[in-house]
């Protein structure tokens, strides 16, 4: 049901790290407030050359990307400077830095202020420094965020266990979890892409890649799969940032699996169904000692679901583990053992009645429970108690 508002409410995300067509703030939010009348526009860093257009209405503001921290420091003042001359009612922040350029905007102009909170800030903000100082690192950044949260007018969560964060904060919080509009299973899927891997017993991973997102245990679970099903192929879609994509590259070839780990790259957001459809299993392999690894709540799970594949999911990620039990929908693992992640990916190459029934339930979840239309009237609910 879509809700107009008449003028319109206008809504500006700011955005230190998430470029224009970034998964959740243009795909999952600035499509819903477009879609039930808000004007929105984002302004977003962009390493294009060309400016970026939007099929829905968005007006894009950019500003060079870069890397590093030092980057992301700066990048504060630019999205102050270019946001307050938006004329905006609510201002959207996704990250601690774009929460600081609201709150700046704020009291210069004005505005109500949402940070959208994705991820644990204090652990997050915790690993730029020595480990000896992590403890208070994240004592610290969490007192600055609950003084933030004075000045603010929502809060975002993106799953349960971020709300005892909060505890004794007056500000409203709603949670909305991190699922993908509920479609049809995709079946438009390119000749070339249903010959190479939709009759091989082929797995993906999707998603930021690298050494903490369990590349190496994948790669020798890989060699473990080959020496028993040789024609095995594993799909890794999206960037390596965790560490060097060429060293890893180099160990692929010197294991002599350049036939069966495929690093495709970045696709475009709407191409990811096909790729997931024509595999038979989906991977999350985050490592642990990691607090956003022990609550994480990746879009690529309710990918996976969506597309009616079973899971394997580290068994320590505390929100993961439990939506795929509950829903019965995969394997819960210690991904950390390359023999285990290879025994989960054997065994349900060789079951297919089971990795079947298993990727029916995780479908019936997402139509059920998962999906962002019922998402998105828990956002539409809180913007509009904002406007009220």
């Amino acid at each position: 049901m879509k809700r107009m508002s008449e003028p319109k409410t206008r809504i500006t995300l700011l955005n230190v790290l998430h470029e224009p067509y970034d998964k959740r703030m243009y795909h999952k939010l600035a499509r819903s407030f477009v879609a039930n009348g808000y004007k929105v526009t984002s302004v977003c860093p962009y390493s294009g050359t060309e400016p970026p257009e939007s099929d829905i209405g968005v007006q894009f503001i950019v500003f060079p990307y870069k890397k590093g921290w030092w980057s992301r420091i700066k990048s504060v003042y630019t999205l102050f400077k270019l946001g307050r001359k938006i004329p905006t009612d609510i201002y959207i922040a996704p990250e601690p830095e774009s929460w600081v350029s609201a709150i700046m905007i704020k009291l210069f102009k004005g505005g109500k202020i949402i940070f959208d909170m994705h991820e644990h800030n204090p652990n997050k903000m915790a690993q730029f420094f020595p480990k000896f100082l992590h403890k208070p690192i994240e004592y610290l950044t969490l007192k600055v965020m609950r003084i933030f949260a004075r000045y603010t007018d929502m809060i975002i969560l993106t799953r349960e266990s971020f709300e005892p964060l909060w505890k004794g904060i007056k500000t409203p919080r709603i949670t909305i979890l991190n699922t993908n509009h509920l479609q049809p299973i995709c079946s438009d899927i390119p000749l070339s892409l249903i010959e190479k891997y939709a009759n091989a017993p082929t797995v993906i991973h999707q998603g930021v890649f690298g050494t903490i997102r369990g590349s190496y245990q994948l790669l020798n679970a890989v060699e473990l799969v080959v020496k028993e099903i040789p024609d095995f192929r594993c799909i890794v879609l999206g960037e390596y940032v965790y560490g060097s994509v060429e060293e890893y590259r180099q160990a692929i070839q010197r294991k002599k699996l350049e036939e069966n780990i495929h690093l495709l790259g970045v696709v475009p957001f709407e191409e990811v169904p096909k790729y997931i459809r024509v595999s038979k299993i989906g991977l999350i392999l985050f490592q642990p000692g990691f607090l956003n690894h022990t609550l994480a709540m990746p879009h690529k799970l309710f990918d996976y679901m969506r597309e009616e594949i079973p899971v394997i999911v580290p068994d320590f990620s505390i929100e993961v583990s439990k939506i795929v039990r509950e829903s019965d929908c995969g394997l819960c693992v210690d991904v950390t053992k390359p023999e285990d992640i290879a025994n989960a990916i054997i065994f349900l190459l060789r079951n297919p009645e089971e990795a079947t029934r298993l990727g029916k339930n995780g479908r019936k979840a997402v139509e059920i429970r998962y999906n962002w239309q019922r998402e998105e009237q828990v956002l539409l609910d809180g913007i509009s108690s904002l406007i009220s």
